[in-house]
């Protein structure tokens, strides 16, 4: 099945909810409450996806990976890391499965990490933001994305906090495309050079509002991120 077929046929599957017993150690016990411990960036796997509109929150997990020296390994379905920064340790993951699919292999990743959905966040790309506006939300629906939608399916839960990163949509003469063949064509085609060097610089600050979330809480990063606009 071609990857524009999962875009309009998701099916949802739901997976075990994940323990409540974590892995890390007591020596984080000073971690600010609702600071992340497991980063994701939705996205496809591939070469031929690495560019495109759709994998904006793998970009920004490459990236924290790149700034603290991790290295993103094979651990079941994702690809994973562990990093260090402001002295908290935390994961980041992409999933090896295509964006629709993605919520069973980070719902394993969850389990293997012993943490609970409260301890995740979700970086991805939102249709119905400017290109490279950012926002940061507490909990809430998926809002029709299909990504969201798989995740919240296999948690059972859609208390997470997650970051979107603006990509916008098609128009025609003035009006939003919302047909589902050209959504998918806009979601995996690369960005116009202009916007790639603002969703390079919208992964920058959303890499920087990571950092703030893992020291001070994720509050605090909501304040500043959607402060700044």
């Amino acid at each position: 099945m071609s990857i524009r077929s999962r875009f309009s046929q998701f099916r949802e599957r739901v997976a075990r909810p994940a323990p409540e017993e974590s892995t890390y150690s007591e020596d984080d016990a000073g971690t600010p409450a609702a600071s992340p411990r497991l980063v994701v960036g939705l996205g496809n796997p591939g070469g031929g996806y690495a560019r495109t509109r759709h994998n904006v929150g793998v970009w920004c997990v490459t990236l924290l990976a790149e700034r603290h020296s991790g290295r993103l390994e094979r651990q079941g379905r994702v690809d994973s890391a562990e990093i260090e920064a402001g002295g908290r340790r935390f994961s980041v993951a992409r999933s090896r499965t295509f964006y629709n699919e993605a919520g069973p292999a980070i719902a394993a990743e969850l389990r293997r990490l012993r943490l609970k959905p409260a301890d995740l966040l979700v970086i991805y790309d939102e249709l119905d933001l400017p290109v490279g506006k950012v926002r940061l939300r507490l909990q809430g629906s998926h809002g029709g994305n299909n990504g969201m939608k798989s995740i919240i399916g296999a948690l059972g839960s859609n208390e997470f906090p997650r970051i979107r990163i603006g990509i916008d949509r098609p128009y025609d003469a003035g009006a939003p495309v919302r047909e589902p063949d050209r959504i998918a064509d806009w979601v995996l085609s690369p960005p116009t050079p202009e916007e790639r060097e603002r969703l390079e610089t919208a992964v920058v600050t959303v890499a920087d509002a990571v950092e703030v979330a893992a020291r001070e809480g994720i509050q605090a990063a909501m304040n500043r991120l959607n402060r700044a606009g």
